[in-house]
């Protein structure tokens, strides 16, 4: 697998956790919302930017873009 293709299921598998984490949620919870919204292509998508930020200020982005598809968590 290429490096940039690790890197970024890297990042996907460590932001679920910490957004997990920051709403109280099992993974798979999480997992499953941020992929229900739409979030998690968005991520991969915008790896170059995404990973060049802290995940508290990627975790608050990401949650405004989910509540934008319909997501309830704030």
């Amino acid at each position: 697998m290429p490096t940039k293709e690790k890197n970024i299921i890297e990042y996907l598998v460590v932001f679920v956790v910490e957004f997990a984490k920051h709403f109280g949620l099992t993974e798979a919870q999480s997992f499953n919302y941020l992929d229900q919204y739409g979030a998690m292509l968005l991520l991969e998508q915008q790896y170059n930017y995404a990973h060049t930020q802290s995940f508290a200020s990627i975790v608050d982005d990401v949650t405004q873009y989910c509540q934008r598809k319909g997501g309830h968590l704030k």
